[in-house]
């Protein structure tokens, strides 16, 4: 499994059309379900971002498939990062 972590903004057309926004951020989130990658964590950002996920997947094709779907959607923009955990990283690191 790869890790990845997905930045999203919520799409200002969006806040202009739905009451429900939340619901339809949620029906977003379904995505990552739906492709069988493993959510960790969501988190609410006050930054840049109004939301980071933290999550794992088979391979970045299935990453790629999610951001897609959850963009297509129109509710949520995305930018997702492949990472690697530290200690995999410093390992990489010649000595």
């Amino acid at each position: 499994m790869a890790f990845f972590i997905m930045a999203m903004t919520i799409n200002p057309g969006a806040k202009k059309q739905h009451s429900d926004l939340q619901a339809q951020v949620n029906k977003s989130f379904e995505y990552f379900k739906v492709h069988g990658a493993k959510v960790k964590e969501i988190f609410a950002t006050l930054g840049r971002y109004d939301y980071l996920a933290v999550f794992e997947a088979d391979d970045q094709t299935i990453a790629f498939k999610v951001a897609s779907e959850i963009n297509n959607k129109g509710i949520l923009e995305t930018e997702t990062w492949p990472v690697v955990p530290l200690d995999d990283f410093t390992r990489l690191l010649p000595s």
